[in-house]
């Protein structure tokens, strides 16, 4: 199996001290705004998104030696990711949500989405109003549902995983990824049927 990380994640795991600091913090550049996307989506809420993405940063810094390259290590990552955040929305079920901004999550993709936001708003600020009100809405619908069901639907539309690379993060059968996704896509749509809102997209 290909892996376009395994240059990278060898160079970890061959090394010590200062030359794996190096080494790891590329990776750690590589992965830190996908890791916290996931997390943000899962969790709901930026700081329990931040304590799940660093959790799953930890790990991976302690793990990555042991890694065997059984599965594309940015499976392996997702996978992290996802337990982490799924973990720490269950912990934090009851908490209050605050809206805490970090540097995960915060670099050139943030920017680049505000400026793709401030774009769509000036060429048509009735259009994109109903959009930012759906995305919203949606992600409510994706914190409020099971956090497994929502972790498999954050993988399919917001990271643009294919089925092939779910049941490899996710660790399942093709099979039982597109039977999931029927699941997950009535939950949401009884979902947001529940809140009135049967004409949006349910694609996240």
């Amino acid at each position: 199996m290909s892996d376009p990380d395994k240059q990278l994640v060898e160079a970890c795991q061959g090394s010590t001290g200062e030359d794996f600091e190096e080494a790891y913090r590329q990776l750690f550049a590589l992965y830190q705004d996908r890791v916290y996307s996931i997390c943000l989506r899962v969790t709901g809420n930026s700081e329990d998104a931040l304590d799940a993405a660093q959790e799953t940063m930890v790990t991976l810094a302690r793990r990555v030696q042991g890694f065997a390259f059984r599965s594309r290590f940015s499976s392996w990552v997702y996978r992290i990711a996802v337990n982490a955040a799924i973990d720490t929305r269950r912990r934090r079920l009851d908490a209050p949500r605050g809206a805490v901004r970090t540097t995960f999550g915060g670099g050139e993709e943030e920017r680049q989405l505000e400026q793709a936001t401030a774009n769509s708003v000036e060429a048509d600020p009735v259009g994109a109003a109903s959009r930012q009100e759906a995305q919203a809405l949606l992600q409510d619908a994706l914190t409020r549902i099971n956090p497994k069901v929502s972790a498999l639907l954050v993988l399919r539309y917001v990271e643009g995983l294919s089925y092939d690379q779910i049941a490899d993060t996710l660790e399942i059968s093709l099979g039982t990824v597109k039977s999931r996704l029927n699941r997950a896509h009535a939950t949401l749509r009884e979902f947001l049927h529940h809140q009135g809102l049967d004409s949006l997209d349910p694609t996240p």
